[in-house]
Parts: structure tokens; sequence; C-alpha cells
């Protein structure tokens, strides 16, 4: 149990990272150098690995760059955008954690999933939270930035965008190979936003370097390693049941570290949000036979799962 609550823990302080990198260093810039550090640690895998190496054809690679773009580059760039324009982290995180309920309520409509009960509840929870929040923090704060909350959607959009069009795609890929070619995605998005909307300002603190090695070190690598391990040890749904502990972890992350404050309406709907999470979260029943089905080779030879898609 304590791996899924580690790889929970650790993506959790990618908000407070937002918060201290973005101190120092223009968002996009800081993620362009991150997303670079990250692809020579890949390979040192890849190369430790000793395994054949899959990385599948043009057409698959193409696509991974592509989920890389919205997983990365808009989830991340609208993460750290948001934090840079004023919003708070802990907040920013509450918002966010509302991508497996637009997910959910996009995949009717895209891949013809119907929902059942549960899962409208969790709808249903997941939005009156979610307005609660806003409506007493802008009530506390006299009125949060608006291109915050619009970096914030578009981060929402971004990665409710790359988990459909993940579910969409074939296997073929490797797990580390899939990600390099995301990486490189990211890395193209992060250098036009840079050039077009940042300053690539990056001041090169104790503080911002340190902050640049947790973010590659601890959650692009340390996290992604604790959920290959959990799916090669059948307990992948262990992510699903404690992703809902994602948002209240930073926001007392965020209080201990920053002091953001939150006002009673705000935390009744958080703790709304966090109850619709945790009803759209899979039962173990249902996960183990996902995990039956994916042992048949007949049907699933060849597929692979992409740690960051399956988190976020």
């Amino acid at each position: 149990m304590w791996i899924p609550l580690a790889f929970v823990l650790l993506f959790s302080t990618g908000f407070i990272c937002a918060r201290l990198g973005t101190m120092d260093a223009e968002p996009f810039t800081l993620l362009l150098v991150r997303s670079l550090l990250v692809l020579p640690v890949l390979g040192i895998i890849l190369w430790a690995r000793r395994a054949p190496n899959q990385w599948g054809n043009r057409a698959q690679r193409g696509c991974q760059m592509g989920v890389g773009m919205l997983l990365h580059g808009a989830y991340l760039g609208g993460v750290f955008a948001a934090v840079k324009a004023g919003l708070p982290a802990g907040l920013t995180a509450l918002l966010v954690s509302l991508h497996p309920l637009a997910t959910a309520a996009l995949s009717l409509p895209l891949l013809g999933v119907r929902l059942g009960p549960k899962q409208w509840c969790g709808l249903a929870l997941g939005a009156t939270g979610a307005s609660l929040v806003l409506s007493g923090g802008l009530e506390a704060s006299h009125g949060w930035p608006l291109v915050g909350l619009a970096w914030c959607l578009m981060a929402l959009v971004g990665i409710s965008s790359a988990t459909l069009w993940q579910k969409r795609l074939s296997g073929g890929m490797g797990m580390v190979e899939g990600l390099i070619f995301q990486y490189l995605g990211a890395a193209l998005v992060f250098s036009v936003a840079a050039t077009w909307i940042g300053s690539f300002t990056f001041d090169p603190t104790p503080r911002l370097l340190l902050t640049l090695a947790w973010l590659v070190g601890a959650i692009s690598v340390g996290a992604i390693w604790l959920l290959m391990i959990m799916i090669a040890r059948g307990e992948a749904h262990q992510v699903a049941r404690t992703f809902f502990l994602v948002p209240p972890c930073a926001a007392v992350m965020a209080w201990l570290m920053f002091d953001e404050q939150w006002t009673l309406p705000m935390i009744i709907g958080a703790a709304l949000v966090v109850a619709g999470l945790a009803l759209d979260r899979p039962a173990a029943n249902q996960a183990n036979a996902a995990r039956g089905n994916a042992a048949k080779p007949s049907a699933n030879q060849g597929k692979s799962t992409h740690p960051e898609q399956t988190t976020k």
C-alpha cells in the first residue's frame, strides 16, 4: 500500500514545484528545460533495462508526440502558468483534479462509454464542489486573476483530451519509448510558447535548481518508476483508489509552505470534489477483470501503458 501512497505524495509536490519554480523562471522556459533534462534520463533507463526496444511505427510515434503536447504541454504548461498568474497552488490542484470527471463526461459522445449512477453522482458532486470553492475563494480574495483560471481550464482540457486520445490508440510502443516521444512533443510546445508568450527568463538560483532537480528526479522519473512497479505487480488500480487524495494533499502542502488560506465554503467544496473523485474510482474487482483481460495475448498483445497518461 505504501507504493501508491508514495506515488500520490510525489505527484502532489508538482503543484508546490510550480509555485517555487515560477519565482525564478518563466513557466514555459522552466518546463522546456525540465523536458530536455528528462530525455537523457529516460535514455539511461532504456540502456540499463537491457531489453529489446519497442519504438513502434511512424504513426505511433507521431501520436505519442501529440499526446505529449496535450498531456505535458497543455496540462503542465497550464498549471505552471496558472500558478505564475497568481492562482493558489492548492486551488489549481483541486481544479485540474476534476479531469477524471471531465473525461468521464466526454467518454459518452467520443467513445460511446456509458456512465453508471455512481459516475453521474461523482460528476454532480465535483461540479457542485468546484462551484463552492470558486465562489468562496472569490469572496475571500476579492477576485482571482481571470488569466489564471483560463490557464487552469486549458490544463483541464489538455489532460482530458490526452487521456481520451490515448484510449483510442493501439499498442506497439514500449512504456519508456513512448514517454521519450511525449517529452519531445512537450519540448516542442514549450519552445514555441516560450518564444511567443514567455521571455526565456531563467535565473539559476539554488531554489530553482533544487526545484528543477525534484521535478526531473522525484516526479518525472521517481513517480513514474513507482507506477511501473505497481503495473508490474498488478496494483495499478490502487492509484485510482488513492488519486483523490491529491487535492487535499497539495492544499495542505501549500498551506504549510505558502500560508494559502481556505474559507469554510472552499473547504466544503473541496470535500465534495474529493467525494466525487472517490465515487468515480474503479472498483477492485473491475480492475482485476481489466488486468485479466489485458493478460490475454490474443486481445492485447503488444499493448503498453504509459504511466503519466494513466495517472493524470
